[in-house]
């Protein structure tokens, strides 16, 4: 029987389902949350950079607003105070020294301090250079863009002076030195890679985190979208790009008093900047990972637990079908599920067909039992009466034979095997006339085996068998014939001692069976015994373990034949004891 053994597993199919369950929902979950993580994170980014520059750039412009304010009031003062028609102008002087010394002492951010007439003369303070064209086309409190003077960047501020009446009586000149900008941004907590830079209105920078700005450079403007993004706007936002997010601010957004047109930009690397999106992308893909690893060892162990039992079951069908298996093959009945149930089924199913095979079998061997009973018969009317006359002429022509005469071997021959003929022929005659039941009545197992016993006792002699008899008292009485129960008797007695030619023990006991519904007669012998697979075979007709001609097969036979007859049993096993077997009667008592 061809059957397809060569299917593929459904444990890859399985596992190929679970892998797709967990991957596809954990690629989407893992990117959403990739993508937000990233997003979270550079709003963070954003949000705490935009903090930092909007502190350092009120600071920034604080300090300068605090310095022009300072040199308008100094001014203001100055104007009203002077007094262009006084006489001492000695104590005039000394007065606008005292206030200058006082002003660089309180501000230590002027680093040159002057007073400049209304026609651009130097009156006071430190000389200016005769490029800065001061006079009173000068507008006050404006901030220049920066300068730079001895590595040192500066930046012009400007305040007019003047009187109470509004008349305009001089210009007050500061340069205000601009290297604390450099100093405030290095002290600045950046993240990895990150840098501050401020740049005045025209792109220049001004200073730097990452050191300090001591030569003039070009404009920033039209290569770094940071800056132009910034002095292109009044307010503050980010932007990404080139590997680098930035957030800027200008310094005119703070909304003080004549602001000033400058910005203030904080540049990071994305790679630094969104280190903390690449470690939860690492995690998230790692945990997905482990989910999915999670999700193939359950799903191959689930799938070793569901297509174990159905290989298993699979095998138990085929053994069924091609007839190897019996009703003893249990199925896998530890299975889950539905396919437990399956393999109960498939238990019962194997149960009944076993059934089914030994009752045919049962069927069949009882009709073989019956032609050999009929030809038994037929056979056995047929040759009894040519075979008496044979065995009669050759004990009559033996007669006439002295010791000596050479045809006494030949006719001794003859007689001999025709006597053992007529044994033949007389089991036969008893295998078919066991067809017609005695009467069961009420017997003694006890004394129909004592008397059994007696009439075996002289074959005993001849042997070394000894007889050890264990007979229950008090048994009850038995429902059987006793001539038939005599004739089994007889023949198992005679069956071991045949099997024991050099002497050995027969143990013979009855009891009262555990259901208390029979009798039981144990014939126990310490012969070489009989293999377990011809247990079931010795009760065959004309089946025999004895060598060619020594036995018929028929004994046995009949026995089992007369036991069932009137509702008893008979089976052989091994001796407990090991060497030797042990053939069970069981006979049922009087109800």
């Amino acid at each position: 029987m061809t059957t397809a053994r060569t299917r593929r597993s459904l444990t890859p199919r399985i596992l190929i389902v679970l892998a797709l369950a967990t991957i596809v929902p954990t690629m989407i979950i893992g990117a959403l949350a990739i993508r937000r993580a990233r997003a979270d994170i550079k709003r963070e980014v954003v949000r705490g950079n935009l903090a930092l520059i909007r502190a350092l750039g009120a600071s920034l412009d604080g300090t300068l607003q605090d310095a022009r304010r300072s040199l308008e009031l100094a001014a203001a003062v100055w104007a009203d105070e002077r007094r262009a028609d006084v006489a001492d102008d000695a104590a005039g002087r000394k007065g606008t020294e005292r206030l200058l010394r006082r002003m660089r002492r309180e501000v230590p951010l002027f680093s040159t301090l002057s007073i400049v007439s209304v026609d651009g003369k130097h009156l006071y303070g430190d000389t200016l250079a005769t490029s800065e064209n001061i006079g009173a086309h000068t507008f006050g409190g404006y901030i220049g863009d920066v300068v730079f003077d001895k590595g040192r960047p500066q930046v012009r501020v400007v305040a007019q002076a003047r009187s109470r009446t509004g008349e305009l009586v001089g210009v007050f000149v500061a340069r205000l030195d601009l290297r604390f900008i450099s100093e405030a941004l290095s002290q600045s907590r950046l993240g990895r890679g990150a840098r501050l830079l401020v740049v005045d209105g025209d792109g220049i920078p001004v200073a730097r985190s990452d050191g300090a700005v001591v030569a003039p450079s070009g404009s920033l403007r039209g290569s770094n979208p940071a800056v132009d993004r910034a002095l292109g706007t009044a307010t503050e936002g980010n932007l990404e790009g080139a590997g680098v997010v930035a957030v800027y601010r200008n310094l005119s957004s703070y909304q003080s008093l004549r602001g000033i047109r400058w910005a203030i930009i904080l540049e990071q690397p994305t790679r630094h900047a969104f280190a903390l999106a690449r470690e939860t992308t690492k995690d998230t893909i790692i945990a997905g990972l482990s989910v999915l690893a999670v999700a193939l060892l359950v799903g191959f162990l689930l799938a070793t637990r569901l297509t174990k039992p159905l290989v298993q079951l699979a095998a138990h069908a085929d053994a069924i079908a091609e007839g190897k298996q019996g009703g003893d093959h249990k199925a896998p009945l530890d299975a889950p599920g539905e396919i437990g149930t399956l393999a109960h089924r498939l238990d019962e199913m194997a149960k009944r067909i076993g059934e089914r095979e030994q009752l045919k079998a049962a069927i069949a061997r009882g009709d073989r039992l019956a032609t050999v009973g009929t030809m038994s018969a037929s056979v056995a009317h047929e040759i009894n009466n040519p075979l008496t006359t044979v065995l009669g002429y050759a004990k009559l022509l033996l007669e006439d034979k002295e010791g000596e005469h050479p045809d006494r071997a030949g006719l001794e021959l003859i007689a001999d095997e025709a006597e053992r003929m007529k044994i033949i022929v007389g089991g036969l005659l008893d295998y078919s006339r066991s067809d017609q039941p005695g009467r069961p009545m009420p017997i003694d197992v006890n004394q129909l085996l004592e008397r059994a016993m007696a009439m075996v006792a002289p074959e005993l002699r001849t042997t070394k068998v000894t007889i050890e008899m264990d007979l229950a008292d008090p048994l009850p009485d038995a429902l059987a014939d006793a001539r038939e129960l005599q004739q089994v008797f007889v023949n198992l007695v005679q069956n071991a001692t045949h099997a024991m030619p050099d002497g050995g023990t027969l143990q013979i006991a009855t009891k009262v069976a555990d259901n208390d519904l029979a009798v039981e007669v144990l014939f126990t012998d310490d012969g070489p015994g009989i293999p377990t697979e011809h247990h079931d075979k010795v009760f065959d007709p004309f089946y025999t373990t004895k060598e060619a001609g020594a036995g018929t097969g028929l004994g046995l036979a009949v026995c089992k034949h007369l036991v069932t007859r009137v509702g008893g049993s008979i089976a052989v096993t091994n001796n407990p004891n090991g060497r030797g077997a042990r053939f069970r009667v069981v006979i049922p008592i009087e109800n």
